[in-house]
């Protein structure tokens, strides 16, 4: 079968509306996104924001009748500019597929998605074995590439690791194979949690990882590392707890943050660290620092 493809844009008060009158018209998808590629949005904890100019992208059977679709929709809700796109029917899993292929980090580590198995890796390769999913993190992100770069230049070998915010579990996988003596990778996500324990069974690094939910913070430990790959604010937010949480001399990294946000975010660390590193892909920032050794009074 093949599809009919109708994309306009509205501002964000009129989506729930236009998602309604599409659904009413028979659309099998409808996909919201920044009509001004401004992709980068951080939004408060427990909010779900739309852009102020929304562009909407809405997916019919090839059988529909174009016209009433574009009069329905310019009656009902007052939009008079489309973008009409015929689609052919594809094995659309493939077609997935090739923008997921082995990817290479640092000079050892790699991942790899089940469908490219047969790639030859070079043979002192350290492999990761993972599909993209629900969760966040499968190295395609810069804040993730950072990481996966850090550990591949610095294998933890010997150390306990925390990998907070772990997404897939992408990070902790990574210090396991690179030598890591225990992880604990902690999400607030359910679906990451499930996940992160899937893909650590998957690479065979279930007894060196061990996944919580955030909210079981009774089994929190200490580490020599401290690795969090999540957002600016939440990161500011969690800063006495990582101070807690890493060893004296212990490595914290942190990555997601963006350039107009590492002033606040090196002053909010720099009383409990010090030999701040700073690393970056385009606009995404890495920050490296050491945690203070505590002053002793005789």
């Amino acid at each position: 079968m093949d599809w009919n493809q109708i994309s306009f844009e509205v501002n964000k008060n009129k989506v729930d509306l236009v998602s309604e009158v599409l659904t009413g018209l028979g659309s099998i998808s409808i996909s919201c996104s920044d009509a001004l590629n401004n992709a980068i949005f951080e939004s408060p904890v427990g909010e779900t924001p739309l852009w102020d100019s929304v562009r909407i992208t809405a997916l019919f059977s090839s059988e529909i009748n174009k016209q009433f679709i574009t009069d329905s929709i310019l009656e009902i809700c007052n939009i008079n500019v489309f973008d009409t796109l015929e689609l052919e029917d594809r094995v659309w899993e493939e077609e997935c597929q090739k923008n997921f292929p082995s990817m290479q980090f640092g000079k050892k580590l790699w991942v790899r998605p089940s469908w490219d198995s047969l790639f030859e890796l070079p043979s002192d390769a350290v492999i990761i074995n993972m599909d993209p999913g629900l969760a966040f993190g499968t190295g395609t992100h810069q804040t993730t590439s950072l990481c996966l770069e850090f550990l591949d230049e610095n294998p933890p070998k010997g150390l306990d690791v925390i990998d907070f915010g772990c997404g897939t579990g992408i990070l902790a996988i990574a210090a396991a194979k690179l030598g890591a003596n225990s992880i604990l990778a902690i999400d607030n996500d359910p679906q990451a949690v499930i996940s992160s324990q899937e893909n650590a069974v998957n690479n065979n690094c279930e007894s060196v990882i061990h996944t919580i939910h955030s909210m079981e913070n009774d089994e929190y430990r200490n580490c020599d590392l401290l690795i969090a790959n999540i957002l600016a604010n939440p990161l500011m937010e969690l800063e006495p707890l990582f101070s807690g949480l890493l060893n004296p001399n212990g490595t914290l990294l942190l990555s997601g943050i963006l350039k107009d946000q590492l002033e606040r975010l090196l002053d909010c660390y720099s009383d409990k660290f010090m030999d701040f590193e700073l690393a970056n892909m385009g606009e995404w920032f890495r920050v490296k620092a050491k945690k203070r050794q505590p002053i002793r009074i005789k």
